[in-house]
């Protein structure tokens, strides 16, 4: 059997970020790289969507209640997913 090729990744790019992201999610990246000065500002910000839009891109059926757990912190020991990647993005 050939091994799969490798599942291309998304460019860090805006416009790649936006088509990836959940429907509900790309009004909130656009307004917040809007808002943010050229540099490593809108670097910290294309990082810290770029993440979400991959988890977007990987989420199936299957995952939907684990994600919405994350999402919340509603089991013991889990950190909300919005506060874990702006912890690593640096956002405050």
């Amino acid at each position: 059997m050939l091994p799969r090729p490798a599942e291309p990744g998304i460019p860090r790019t805006a416009d790649a970020i936006a088509a990836a992201l959940a429907p509900a999610r790309k009004g909130a990246f656009l307004e917040e790289l809007d808002a943010a000065r050229a540099g490593d500002e809108q670097a910290a910000v294309m990082d810290r969507w770029h993440l979400r839009a991959v988890a977007d891109t990987r989420r199936t059926d299957a995952d939907r209640a684990r994600a919405a757990a994350l999402r919340t912190g509603g089991r013991d020991g889990v950190r909300p997913l919005d506060a874990l990647l702006a912890s690593l993005g640096g956002a405050r």
